[in-house]
């Protein structure tokens, strides 16, 4: 009868194969883990919620992501969700596979798009950097203020 292996060992083994999955996509995604004064972890921290020593932790292949931090480590890394459940032993594989696949064609035309946000672009148009991250997310929120603010001059609530 099969086991599922669910011991430190295994903890240890799936947070060492994790660490090796995530590192190479922080590092796409612009974060300087490697030198000591990159202040990459540092960044990864902020961006994700999540505090310094867990990053290092993590990416030392010592300890997995809390679950709830797991969705925010996708976005702000731009891999996928469900990948990262799977990699951190969240959810089986096979319920991973099954969730990739879809069950039948869905009619994406009465689907809503969830809007798209402006670290999601900014890492769609390439830019990888944190600091260059936030100079794009500031700039976009201050041009979408200045939308919202120019539609209430319009409708006559605005000075």
């Amino acid at each position: 009868m099969p086991t599922t292996e669910t011991g430190p060992a295994s903890q240890a083994s799936r947070a060492q194969s994790f660490a090796e999955y995530i590192r190479p996509a922080v590092v796409a995604a612009g974060y300087d883990i490697d030198s000591p004064r990159g202040g990459g972890k540092k960044a990864l921290a902020e961006a994700t919620g999540m505090s310094a020593s867990s990053v290092g932790r993590m990416l030392a292949g010592q300890t997995l992501p809390e679950p709830v931090h797991l969705e925010r480590l996708a976005e702000v890394l731009g891999v996928s969700l469900m990948e990262l459940l799977v990699r951190s032993g969240v959810v089986s594989e096979k319920a991973g596979q099954r969730a990739r696949k879809p069950a039948s064609t869905p009619d994406t035309s009465l689907t809503p798009t969830p809007p798209l946000t402006p670290e999601a672009a900014a890492r769609a148009l390439g830019i990888r950097s944190p600091d260059r991250v936030q100079m794009f997310t500031a700039m976009a929120k201050t041009l979408a203020d200045q939308e919202e603010a120019d539609k209430e001059v319009r409708q006559g609530r605005g000075a």
